[in-house]
């Protein structure tokens, strides 16, 4: 209950400590329309915009503790939303599925240790939360410290951290769910242990160049270099993207269909990553020429 424990020292508060931002339709529509998902052991608790639990077994405590601090997780709900405007790209890049008039977003809170929480982030039809649950589609994952909402190296950090830690577990399923795992071993999987590595010691070499936690707190003399860094990380994870690609063609040749879903998660991530990078490489565009955008 490690969870419930780190949102009782916020018991009757509200979250102040993040930038208020005006929304657009598409941020204002995921905002709207989020439900929470509490991952406590291996079970999901699942609760809806009024905070109805829908799906999970009921912990009285967890669903008492709920019910008298909406405006808590009201406020959770704009931090999560607003540091993905801050340092992410994945409401974006998902647009796709967001924009549909039945779509909702998933917000799965796995706590990691003191007020550090890994999410996860999935879609689905609202009309099929009950039935088909577990089709529901895998959209992204970020990191947050309810104690701080900046974050070191424009965000960056975590995303490169967690593809290393993706790639163990990936590497791992593929050793119990490959049926023909020899084959692929040393030509697909080995390059993409090797590419991850590489390509994350890289990125994190490069990003303490920039420990700023936004463009706007970046000196003009360090903008050219800093973009140039963006834009050099941004072609190893395009190389690091291709890979996986590739993989998924031979992958589904070879019909090893119940593996792909496994690539298709980790390929996301870095899908969005890569977004990230290209956001930020145009704020530092338009910093770096002056040109008025409002």
């Amino acid at each position: 209950m490690e969870t419930l424990n780190t949102f009782k020292k916020y018991d009757g508060k509200k979250l102040t400590d993040y930038p208020v931002i005006a929304y657009s339709n598409l941020y204002r529509k995921a905002l709207d329309n989020a439900y929470f998902e509490f991952k406590i052991k291996e079970d999901g608790h699942l609760f809806s915009p009024y905070y109805t639990q829908l799906r999970g077994e009921p912990i009285p405590e967890l669903v008492d503790f709920i019910g008298k601090n909406e405006a808590l997780f009201d406020s959770l709900k704009e931090y999560i939303i607003n540091s993905l405007f801050v340092y992410s790209a994945l409401i974006e890049e998902n647009s796709y599925y967001l924009t549909k008039p039945q779509s909702v977003i998933i917000i799965r809170l796995i706590h990691k240790e003191a007020s550090h929480f890994e999410i996860k982030f999935y879609t689905h039809y609202q009309e099929e939360l009950q039935d088909t649950y577990n089709d529901k589609i895998y959209i992204g994952r970020d990191f947050i410290n309810l104690d701080q909402f900046e974050r070191k190296y424009l965000g960056l950090e975590n995303n490169f951290n967690s593809l290393v830690e993706q790639n163990v577990k990936f590497q791992e399923l593929a050793v119990h769910k490959l049926r023909y795992f020899k084959d692929f071993k040393k030509n697909y999987l080995d390059e993409i242990s090797y590419s991850a590595n590489e390509t994350v010691s890289d990125a994190l070499e490069r990003i303490q160049l920039f420990p700023q936690s936004k463009v706007a707190d970046i000196p003009k003399v360090k903008l050219d270099e800093t973009l140039d860094n963006i834009l050099y990380i941004q072609n190893l994870m395009i190389e690091f993207r291709d890979l996986m690609y590739e993989f998924e063609d031979q992958l589904r040749l070879r019909e090893e269909h119940k593996f792909v879903k496994y690539l298709t998660k980790f390929s996301k991530d870095i899908k969005d990553n890569i977004r990230y990078l290209r956001k930020l490489s145009f704020q530092l565009h338009f910093k770096i020429s002056n040109f008025p955008i409002c």
